[in-house]
């Protein structure tokens, strides 16, 4: 970490504490206690702190004295400058500008607006590499906090890959990705969508129609393992047949293999699919009609995602993750965490999807 990005963290720990003691600001960075020192008289020489035995404090005002008044601010004034005084800039990194991220964002924009946080947006095109760099990015205009939307999937095989995150320097609320211990940076705040009780969900209402056999079909995406465990265990709660088909990692543009699973589909008895993400849920809707099958009567078809079913052929039954209330809940996350400093207890939030029903599933 560099000299500046230090001197930063501390003024802020200074800022949003009143005090910091060397021996926990070196600990909370992974520096030296003579680095903190070092860091801590640059920003007394410059007037930033107060040193005091141990540690540092916000400095004390200097009282006005008789020889030099100071007019008062007109209100106008003063109310600009605690506005300006108190406005949080905050860094906000997504893997995509999808339209799923979209929704995320202006929901983080709706959160931040009245709380004065001014939001700076980052793109890394789910390239891991890229996350790290954009990061720094975001780094350098010295932001408040981070809401960052890691592009590794939630169940990566490689956990050591996200260790930097714990790292960074100011406080982060991961978005829209939640991790299992052992899996990733499971001890900071995350606010995600509840993947795998959508899953729940959507079996259920298929269940409760009267279909016992229904089969899975997924894009490799960051949501699609918590779709698949949320699959299994509903399976498992519902007493559902356990042999249908199941394929996890199904290319987007392949009709081959779209046609390989009707007809695994077909020979296997089973009713209904749930399938990710709507594109492939639509194709799979195209697919199952080119061959005459009739949806729902042969077939009934639940999308995960809600971009796009309900402008299907057939309007789809979906599960619609809460992607506005997302981007809302992980501001108000990070402004508690910014608030409380030291005190925080890291909290992780899942938000329950709707699922909207329509055509593709009607009794």
């Amino acid at each position: 970490m560099t000299q500046s990005l230090r001197q930063d963290a501390i003024l802020r720990a200074v800022r949003r504490n009143g005090s910091v003691r060397v021996n926990d600001i070196a600990a909370e960075l992974g520096v030296s206690t003579m680095t903190v020192r070092r860091d801590i008289t640059a920003l007394a020489d410059r007037g930033a702190i107060a040193r005091v035995h141990g540690g540092a404090t916000l400095p004390r005002a200097r009282p006005a004295t008789a020889l030099s008044p100071v007019s008062a601010p007109s209100s106008t004034q003063s109310h600009q400058s605690h506005t300006k005084r108190q406005q949080l800039s905050v860094g906000m990194l997504v893997p995509a500008a999808s339209h799923y991220y979209r929704q995320v964002i202006q929901g983080a924009q709706a959160a931040a607006e009245p709380l004065g946080v001014r939001l700076t947006l980052g793109v890394s095109c789910y390239d891991p590499a890229e996350d790290r760099a954009q990061v720094e990015r975001l780094l350098e205009s010295r932001p408040d906090g981070l809401l960052l939307t890691p592009s590794r999937p939630a169940l990566s095989p490689e956990p050591s890959a996200l260790a930097w995150i714990s790292e960074l320097p100011v406080p982060t609320v991961i978005v829209e990705r939640h991790y299992t211990p052992g899996t990733g940076p499971y001890l900071l705040d995350s606010v995600s969508s509840d993947h795998e009780l959508g899953a729940v969900r959507a079996l259920d209402h298929l269940a409760g129609l009267g279909h016992r056999r229904i089969a899975l079909l997924t894009c490799p995406t960051p949501t699609s393992p918590w779709i698949r465990s949320g699959f299994d265990r509903a399976v498992g709660m519902l007493g559902l047949v356990a042999d249908t088909p199941r394929v996890a990692d199904h290319l987007y543009d392949s009709a081959e293999e779209l046609d390989a699973f009707l007809d695994a589909v077909t020979a296997s008895g089973t009713t209904a699919v749930l399938a990710h993400p709507d594109e492939q849920a639509a194709r799979l809707l195209q697919q199952a009609l080119s061959r005459g099958m009739a949806v729902p009567d042969d077939l009934a078809i639940v999308a995960y995602d809600d971009e796009l079913a309900a402008l299907a052929d057939i309007p789809l039954t979906a599960v619609a993750p809460a992607r506005r209330a997302v981007g809302r809940a992980a501001v108000a996350a990070l402004a508690q965490r910014l608030r409380e400093g030291r005190d925080h207890v890291p909290q992780r939030t899942l938000l329950v999807p709707r699922l909207n029903v329509r055509s593709s599933t009607a009794p």
